[in-house]
This record gives structure tokens, sequence and C-alpha cells, in this order.
């Protein structure tokens, strides 16, 4: 794989992960938001703000791990 290839793909796994996070961030409020509280917070919150991005880092390490980026 050539230098200009590696960073095509590089910036589409970059684009997709992106809008996957923010899918993910979006959608606690929308659809979570009739369902009850954990801990004193809304249960959007916790899928928005929390579950979001840990799902990324998740998502992101294993990416790494398998590409060896």
């Amino acid at each position: 794989m050539n230098f200009g290839d590696l960073m095509f793909s590089l910036s589409r796994l970059t684009l997709s992960l992106t809008l996957g996070y923010f899918l993910l961030w979006c959608a606690g409020p929308l659809l979570l938001n009739d369902t009850g509280f954990w801990f004193g917070l809304p249960l959007w919150f916790w899928f928005s703000c929390l579950l979001a991005p840990a799902l990324l880092l998740l998502s992101l390490s294993a990416l790494r791990a398998r590409n060896k980026l």
C-alpha cells in the first residue's frame, strides 16, 4: 500500500468513525428521552455522554490492534 492509499484509507476511516460517534451521540436524547433516571441522571445522558465516547475509543483501539496503525 502506497502513502496516498494509506492516507485515503485513514481519512475514510476517520470520517466513518466520527459519523458513527455523532449518530450515537444524537440518538441518546432522541430515543431515550422518555425513559427513567439512573443515578440521578436521565438515561440518555449515560448513552450520549458516556457510552458513545467509550464505544468510539474501543473501536479505535480494536482497529489499531487489527491494522497495526
